[in-house]
């Protein structure tokens, strides 16, 4: 199961990271991206995080050393990654001699696009790296084709990098209405909500059509990403997390 999309090509640095910093990339995409408590990092040593200088970073966003006895302790959601990170995977690596960035040939690779800009914000730029390139992609399906194209640290093809981060680290906003169905459902029975066809059923019997009708509406974009990240109302700016099991990462 899943979808698989292949890179070809390299974004060049316009010097070589240095070796502390090409490590800690290098463990940054083999490890799992997931929600952690910050109170169980603290007391858990993180070498190559601290040779880089960054801190733990919101729900344990930058920790990398997943091999620690006690690291399997600061797991609160092993299925939702920290905030601000697209997804459980970034599969963008150093290139062996540390003068480019490249596809780390794992399956899978999803929000690439998120991901990359995601390094460029948080690793690349602060570091004082520029990078420029290329990279070409395929995915399973003969229409899924294109091109990523880096100018000077910023992403021109495809357009709006930053929007699509934003999207993809951020809860979906719905009608109050709406949110209410949702939560109706949450409250009572949260495993329904990773069945979209057990939520409209459910959401029909409590008496909130608006719900129902908005599932049907956005069923192909916004379900899923609302079940992954949560759903805030429009107008009171209230906000749950489903406890279900996420869909996709």
């Amino acid at each position: 199961m899943g979808y698989t999309t292949k890179f070809s090509g390299k974004f060049q640095l316009d010097h070589p990271l240095f070796d502390f910093q090409a490590l800690y990339l290098l463990d940054f995409a083999r490890t799992r991206r997931v929600k952690r408590s910050q109170s169980i990092l603290m007391i858990i040593p993180d070498p190559g995080r601290e040779a880089v200088g960054l801190p733990l970073g919101e729900e344990g966003g930058y920790f990398i050393n997943e091999s620690h006895p006690q690291a399997a302790e600061s797991v609160m959601d092993e299925n939702r990654p920290p905030k601000g990170q697209p997804g459980l995977y970034c599969q963008w690596q150093p290139t062996a001699d540390g003068c480019a960035i490249e596809w780390n040939g794992h399956e899978k690779f999803y929000r690439y696009v998120e991901w990359l800009q995601y390094l460029l914000v948080h690793f690349i730029i602060p570091w004082g790296y520029r990078l420029n390139g290329t990279v070409s992609y395929l995915g399973e399906l003969s229409s899924d084709r294109g091109q990523i194209v880096v100018v000077d640290n910023r992403i021109v093809q495809p357009e709006d990098a930053e929007d699509k981060l934003a999207f993809a680290t951020s809860p979906v906003l719905v009608p109050h209405s709406v949110w209410l169905g949702f939560y109706a459902v949450h409250s009572a029975e949260p495993s329904r909500l990773v069945s979209w066809v057990a939520t409209l059923q459910r959401v029909t019997e409590l008496g909130y059509p608006e719900t129902a009708s908005w599932i049907e509406e956005n069923l192909t974009k916004l379900y899923a990403p609302g079940i992954d990240r949560g759903f805030v109302s429009m107008e009171t700016g209230e906000m749950f997390l489903p406890s279900c099991y996420p869909i996709g990462n």
